[in-house]
């Protein structure tokens, strides 16, 4: 079984390898941001019982980033 870091690694590649075939590769990388924040949102009802706004999750985000 692939560690945490290599499996990351791995979506990152396909991820970078998909916008590329896009016309306009900053669109679809918005548009994979968007769909994994909708993703965290549910998944976070599921796990809390309520749900986060966008605003909270981006709030998150930054606290995170500015952590580590």
């Amino acid at each position: 079984m692939k560690c945490r870091p290599e499996i990351l690694d791995e979506i990152m590649f396909y991820i970078f390898e998909r916008a590329r075939c896009e016309e306009d590769p900053d669109k679809y990388l918005e548009h994979v941001i968007d769909y994994c924040k909708k993703d965290y949102q549910q998944a976070y009802k599921k796990l809390n019982g309520f749900e986060l706004t966008m605003d909270e999750i981006k709030q998150k985000f930054e606290n995170e980033r500015k952590n580590n």
